[in-house]
């Protein structure tokens, strides 16, 4: 990752900001698509694959790797259809880069969604606030922090919502240079996918940073599996009547690139990880579900198995090694249970 960008996404902290002029259609019905952008909206994201294709293709300006939550959460004073956003770096929910709180309204004069996006005074004491309930029920505006100019409005455009915001109505001052800024972003919502593509431009029109070749972060909606995995204590060269693993049950692990540990009941490491992943193989095209067993002195996929990307259960057993998955059916879209606000549909 370029230092220059990952900075940017620090100092600035603002995402979701689009500059576009449309305009929707009189005839709109907002409350449909309200509806709509309510079902779709919720879930974590990830641009696992991106990352993945343009190291292949030794990119001259790579994305960082990034993961979204967007989950519904119960905040009173922020009103009815509130999210609380917490995103990370590099595959690491430790690596925390941004939180906020999303609010979300129609707009009659704009004809479209309206999202007005806070920042909080004190991260540290919302931190994984998605998995406290009740943490938020006593948060005042005083603790947040408006973005007034930089609200995000959503509009229908036959198959997916695209977001955008008011021309150079969005300005902060750069705690890098001091100056001011403008900052844009062009977006895209589907159902599966949330693409990003956020700008910063200075007075005269100079870059201060987004990718230099326009493309979007590619975040894909990601599903969780749960399930078990085991390794024999002596690896790859234990026979058949040895009976000594690491085992675990309690996996719980999403689609695009996450990497799980296989621990014993002790929580002793087995020296091996498995990832779940959607890839794309190369030669052919076809997507694929990828469930690779990795050897964690060295990185190395030793083993690997895969499916449909659709797949409801995979596994792998390599005698000494064995791991079985089945989809998280239940608010999959998460790895916890949401337990308010519009949430994915169960499967």
């Amino acid at each position: 990752m370029h230092r220059a960008h990952r900075s940017a996404l620090a100092l600035i902290g603002l995402v979701l900001f689009t500059a576009s002029p449309a305009q929707a259609a009189d005839d709109v019905d907002l409350e449909a698509d309200f509806a709509r952008f309510l079902d779709w909206f919720p879930g974590e994201y990830d641009n696992h694959e991106q990352v993945w294709q343009q190291e292949l293709d030794q990119a001259e300006n790579p994305h960082e790797h990034l993961h979204h939550i967007f989950a519904p959460v119960s905040a009173p004073t922020m009103g009815e259809h509130t999210f609380f956003v917490q995103q990370y770096l590099d595959g690491d929910p430790k690596n925390i880069y941004r939180q906020r709180l999303y609010s979300f309204s129609l707009d009659e004069a704009e004809r479209a969604i309206r999202l007005d996006i806070y920042s909080l005074q004190d991260e540290a004491t919302y931190r994984d606030a998605h998995l406290r309930p009740g943490s938020l029920d006593s948060l005042s505006f005083a603790e947040l922090i408006a973005r007034p100019g930089c609200e995000v409005y959503w509009t229908f455009q036959e198959d997916h919502f695209r977001g955008y915001m008011k021309e150079k109505s969005c300005v902060v001052i750069s705690r890098r240079s001091g100056q001011e800024i403008f900052i844009t972003d062009d977006l895209k919502l589907t159902p599966e996918e949330i693409w990003i593509r956020d700008e910063a431009f200075d007075i005269k029109g100079e870059r201060v940073f987004g990718n230099p070749d326009g493309i979007h972060h590619k975040n894909r909606k990601v599903r969780y599996f749960t399930g078990w995995g085991g390794v024999k204590q002596a690896g790859p060269t234990a026979d058949k009547e040895d009976d000594q693993w690491h085992f675990m049950r309690g996996i719980i692990i999403h689609n695009e690139g996450e990497i799980y540990p296989i621990l014993s009941a002790a929580g002793e490491p087995s020296g091996y990880s498995v990832q779940l992943a959607r890839l794309t193989e190369q030669s052919t095209g076809t997507q694929v579900l990828k469930l690779g067993l990795i050897e964690d002195a060295s990185g190395y996929t030793v083993a690997y198995s895969w499916a449909n990307p659709g797949a409801q259960r995979i596994g792998i057993n390599l005698r000494w090694a064995q791991v079985g998955l089945t989809r998280k059916s239940l608010q999959g879209d998460f790895g916890f249970d949401p337990v308010v606000g519009s949430q994915p549909a169960s499967e």
